[in-house]
C-alpha cells in the first residue's frame, strides 16, 4: 500500500518537475523557474537566484556557458520558453481495452501542468471504478473493481490530535502535545502520546482550555527529538483527524522544521465524513459525534483523550459508510467530495423598484 503517510525532502517536488521539464532539452532559467514554480515570467535576477539555490550541490543538473540549464546526461534540442500544458483526456469506459493482468493497483496523482513527457503508471479513480493509466497519462485500461488494497476494511489508519500554542503553524505557534492512535482490522492497535516543549510561552487562554502549562512542558522533548517516533507510527497509514486540516498543517510544519521532510499521503477528516453520514446532528463537533456513537472522551482537549475518542468515532463512521454501500477509498472520497449546490444570492439592486402597493395611507 503506497498511499499511506510518508515523507520526502521538501524540495523534491520542484527538482522532479525540473528534471521532467529538462528531459526534453536545455532551457533558459526564466522559462525553467517559471514552469517548476508556476511563476509567470519571473524577473531574471530572481530566477537566477532561485535556480542557484535549488540546484546547488545537485549533480543531476548543469549549466552551460550560454546560461542554459540541462540535465547532466544530456537532452534533445532546446525547448521554447513557452510553458507546455497537458490536460488529461478521460476515456469513455466502453472504449477502454482490458487492463494488463497482475499490475498493482494504486491511485496516480495527475498534474495537469506537468510537461508532456508522460506520467507514472498506475490507476486513476473515476465514478465507476479505477481506470488504468499508462505512461502517456491517459486511461488505457478497462475500469476494474476496486483492488483489495483500497478497501476501507483493509486500510490501516492513524488518528492524530495535537494541542498547540495557537492556530498559526507557520507564524509562530507550535505543538505542545501530540497523540497518534493506530487503527487496524477494526480495532485500536497502538496509542502513542507525548508532551512537547514548544520553545515558547503558552498563552493563558490555551492553558485554561487544555490544562497544559509551561511547567508541564519545560522539561519535555522538543519536536525534533520525537519526530522519528511520530513518523514511525504514522508511516503507511491513512492520516485521520477531527478537522484534519488543522492537525495536518501543524504536523507538517513541525516535521519540516525538524528534518526538512515533506509529509505526504492520504488524509481523512472525520468532521467532513460526519457531515455526510450524520446530517441529523445539529453539530459535528467531537463532543456531539462521540455522544452519538456512545463514546466517552476521557480527557477533552488533551491529545490522547481526543485522539482515542476520534478513533472510536472513525470506526463508527466506517461502519455507517459500509452500511450505505461505501466500501472503498475511491468511493469514500467521492462521497465526501459531493457538495450540495447552494442557491446563488444575487446582490440587491441599488436602483429604485417600482411601486406595487400604496404606501401613502
Amino acid at each position: 500500500m503506497s498511499d499511506g503517510i510518508s515523507t520526502r525532502p521538501a524540495e523534491m517536488r520542484l527538482t522532479e518537475r525540473a528534471a521532467d521539464y529538462l528531459a526534453s532539452g536545455p532551457a533558459d532559467v526564466v522559462a525553467l523557474i517559471g514552469h517548476i514554480c508556476q511563476l509567470p515570467n519571473p524577473p531574471r535576477v530572481v530566477a537566477e537566484h532561485m535556480a542557484t539555490a535549488l540546484f546547488a550541490g545537485r549533480t543531476q543538473f548543469k549549466r552551460d556557458a550560454a546560461g542554459m540549464w540541462s540535465l547532466s546526461g544530456g537532452g534533445s534540442a532546446p525547448r521554447t520558453a513557452e510553458l507546455e500544458r497537458v490536460t488529461p483526456v478521460m476515456v469513455e469506459p466502453e472504449a477502454v481495452p482490458a487492463a494488463p493482468p497482475g499490475r498493482p493497483v494504486r491511485l496516480a496523482m495527475i498534474d495537469p501542468l506537468a510537461p508532456p513527457r508522460g506520467y507514472q503508471t498506475g490507476y486513476r479513480a473515476t465514478h465507476s471504478g479505477l481506470a488504468h493509466v499508462g505512461e502517456s497519462g491517459m486511461a488505457s485500461g478497462e475500469l476494474t473493481p476496486c483492488a483489495a488494497a483500497d478497501l476501507l476494511a483493509s486500510l490501516s489508519y492513524v488518528v492524530v490530535d495535537v494541542e498547540t500554542t495557537g492556530g498559526r503553524p507557520w507564524a509562530g505557534d507550535r505543538v505542545t502535545e501530540i497523540a497518534a492512535v493506530v487503527v487496524r482490522d477494526g480495532a485500536i492497535q497502538e496509542v502513542f502520546e507525548t508532551l512537547v516543549n514548544p520553545q515558547r510561552p503558552i498563552p493563558p487562554m490555551i492553558t485554561a482550555l487544555t490544562n497544559i502549562s509551561w511547567a508541564m512542558v519545560k522539561d519535555a522533548p522538543v519536536f525534533r527529538d520525537v519526530c522519528d517516533r511520530v513518523l514511525a507510527v504514522m508511516q503507511g497509514n491513512v492520516f485521520v483527524a477531527h478537522n484534519a486540516a488543522f492537525d495536518w498543517r501543524f504536523v507538517t510544519a513541525e516535521v519540516s522544521r525538524a528534518n526538512g521532510q515533506e509529509l505526504m499521503g492520504r488524509q481523512l477528516c472525520t468532521v467532513r465524513l460526519a457531515r455526510k453520514l450524520l446530517p441529523q446532528l445539529r453539530s459535528r463537533s467531537l463532543d456531539h459525534v462521540a455522544a452519538y456513537y456512545g463514546v466517552d472522551i476521557t480527557a477533552r482537549h488533551r491529545a490522547a483523550g481526543d485522539a482515542v475518542a476520534t478513533a472510536h468515532v472513525l470506526l463508527g463512521l466506517l461502519r455507517d459508510a459500509r452500511d450505505r454501500g461505501c466500501e472503498s477509498w475511491p468511493a469514500l472520497e467521492e462521497m465526501i467530495g459531493r457538495r450540495k449546490p447552494r442557491p446563488r444570492r444575487g446582490r440587491p439592486s441599488a436602483m429604485p423598484r417600482p411601486v406595487d402597493r400604496d404606501c401613502g395611507a
